[in-house]
């Protein structure tokens, strides 16, 4: 069987309902596949900026009502850590953050797309590509003019089209904990210095609170992750071995940095885009597949489309791998510690940040030229 169809889009997670919800919407007809049936879970704490609010909002994609409802809890409160050593409390009046369910957001995300006309396609695998064909677990073959690969930190799009990076890849591990077996004052926990280029997180929920421990670009092993996130716990008298942990790659260090060639598109994690010291790739992945969308509404204009990439998450991803040095590099961690320990200043730019309301730039000018 051969199906023919004008843009085909791999992977349902926000990047790819997200291009794919904006094609359709424009008239352009559109296919999108997941090896996944849907609902699916995601390993992620569930971060949602405000940018990646404003980005879905402000494109008519959903209403802020119905963001509201996938919303678990909203955060203005974030408070940094040298391992446990508290070194400031920063409250916003604005740039809220939410928490949200990776399960329900990205399936709402994806029924979004079908209700614009986008043809859904989910517990199939892609199995092979060439220049104007796909071919799926089932035997299905799949004509396409323009490919989006959206399908993820190992994506087979990327492998195939484009060969494999040689880079290293981060580590994510999490595990959910009723919130009343934590005893942590409200808001957002952000953990340094307990694993070389990254942090462990504590991202409360409605019911739930997300504990996981994180690196990107090091070479930190997973037992060493595990181990780290197990003794922050038990350090406060919380049995590990009492919760599920879960663990995913990361992108690290592997910014494709055209984001594709030609008729073939890269969007979200697939393009490597997540901030390499925050983590961060919700954002990145709906301005991404938003981005790519517009490039084919219009014939496929790249060259706009990078253009804008690099004003906005391109340009962010390729400034965090930088400036993560200057947060993670044992020559200068303890520098940032103090910086953010001694002035609000700092614990408010790293709050922007992570909210995706400040620039790298900023940030870091500010951290090495003034003390607060």
């Amino acid at each position: 069987m051969q199906d023919l169809t004008l843009a085909l889009v791999v992977g349902g997670g926000p990047a790819g309902s997200s291009c794919a919800w904006k094609l359709a919407s424009a008239g352009v007809r559109c296919l999108l596949i997941d090896k996944a049936e849907f609902p699916r879970d995601k390993i992620c704490g569930g971060v949602l900026s405000s940018r990646a609010a404003e980005l879905l909002t402000n494109s008519g994609m959903i209403s802020t009502a119905e963001l509201d409802r996938l919303t678990e809890k909203t955060h203005r409160t974030l408070s940094l850590w040298n391992r446990d050593e508290l070194l400031s409390t920063y409250t916003s009046d604005n740039h809220p953050i939410r928490i949200i369910s990776r399960m329900g957001f990205d399936n709402f995300l994806l029924e979004k797309a079908a209700s614009s006309g986008t043809e859904v396609i989910t517990g199939e695998t892609v199995v092979s590509i060439d220049s104007s064909i796909i071919r799926t677990s089932s035997g299905r073959s799949i004509r396409y003019s323009f490919l989006v690969g959206a399908d993820g930190c190992n994506s087979f799009v990327r492998k195939t089209c484009f060969g494999r990076s040689g880079r290293k890849t981060g580590i994510g591990l999490e595990c959910f904990l009723p919130l009343s077996e934590v005893n942590m004052s409200d808001g957002l926990h952000i953990h340094f210095r307990y694993l070389p280029y990254g942090y462990i997180w504590a991202f409360p929920g409605r019911e739930k609170i997300c504990i996981g421990a994180g690196v990107v670009g090091s070479k930190v092993s997973p037992p060493d992750v595990a181990s780290a996130l197990k003794g922050f716990l038990e350090t406060r008298g919380i049995s590990a071995s009492k919760y599920v942990m879960k663990a995913a790659s990361i992108p690290s260090l592997s910014l494709h940095k055209s984001m594709g060639a030609g008729q073939i598109f890269l969007a979200g994690d697939a393009a490597g885009l997540v901030d390499q010291v925050s983590g961060e790739g919700i954002g990145h992945a709906i301005e991404s597949g938003f981005l790519i969308a517009d490039a084919i509404i219009s014939g496929g204009d790249r060259k706009t489309m990078l253009i804008r990439a690099n004003k906005g998450c391109f340009g962010t991803v390729r400034q965090s791998e930088f400036y993560r040095h200057l947060l993670f590099s044992r020559l200068t961690v303890r520098l940032a510690m103090r910086k953010l320990k001694e002035s609000e200043t700092f614990s408010r730019a790293y709050w922007n940040l992570i909210s995706g309301s400040q620039s790298y730039n900023n940030m870091f000018l500010r951290l090495l030229t003034r003390s607060g």
